[in-house]
């Protein structure tokens, strides 16, 4: 995916969540995140859209937008998330793909990144808030494939990052993408090629990439062989 891909399904996945958010209740329980109710995770959310805004603020050397605390009153929360959420798109449609900004991956440091990033942590949480109202809806097949290839970016950059005794995964698409994981003492090896491994994940890519985030799927996927081997990826990589 392009940056101009990463733009179009971080609002994609705004628009879902506040779609999500306009159903509520705000005291629905996030399954997928326990500590959550919808109040909390639109919280998370919304700073999460604040907090990347600013960077890139920072990186144009543009004055800042506002980023007003969360309010008490919950009959607020739509319009402050709304608020939080269009900043967010304006700078990314604004600002050049190649513009400095900080990131905490170091051979990363743009603007590309941050498009890459909020396409990815949204498109995650937008399907929590949708479990939470009973809607859930696949993540877009070229996004969730996109999405899988970024945890090996997130993983390797991580200060405290976790690892394995060199455990296999192959995931295998029905759309076609294939990966042969090692989560090996060291890191994460990655071969996107077919292969034998401890355990394999068939189905759907959005499916597949949902099981990797620890939430249940849409759809069914096919786990064959020793899930030791996919609780060792659990352990390497686990997103709130």
């Amino acid at each position: 995916m392009d940056y101009d891909s990463h733009v179009a399904a971080t609002e994609a996945a705004l628009d879902s969540y506040r779609a999500a958010l306009s159903h509520g209740p705000l005291d629905a329980h996030v399954p997928t995140c326990p500590d959550y109710d919808l109040a909390a995770l639109t919280k998370h959310v919304g700073e999460f859209c604040g907090f990347w805004t600013h960077v890139v603020c920072d990186g144009v050397g543009r004055e800042k937008t506002p980023f007003p605390d969360f309010p008490s009153d919950r009959a607020e929360i739509a319009t402050w998330f709304d608020g939080l959420s269009r900043d967010l798109m304006a700078v990314l449609r604004e600002t050049p793909p190649d513009t400095a900004c900080w990131t905490w991956v170091l051979d990363r440091q743009n603007v590309a990144f941050v498009g890459r990033r909020t396409a990815h942590e949204l498109s995650v949480h937008r399907y929590d808030a949708q479990l939470a109202v009973g809607a859930p809806m696949p993540i877009e097949a070229e996004t969730a494939a996109d999405g899988i290839e970024e945890i090996f970016v997130m993983h390797a950059a991580w200060e405290d990052s976790k690892y394995g005794n060199g455990e296999t995964v192959h995931l295998h698409s029905t759309e076609g993408h294939e990966w042969m994981i090692t989560v090996a003492p060291d890191g994460m090896l990655v071969d996107r090629a077919h292969g034998k491994a401890d355990v394999a994940l068939r189905g759907a890519v959005s499916d597949i990439e949902l099981v990797l985030f620890q939430r249940p799927t849409i759809g069914e996927v096919e786990i064959i062989g020793d899930r030791q081997a996919l609780d060792a990826w659990y352990g390497a990589f686990t997103f709130g």
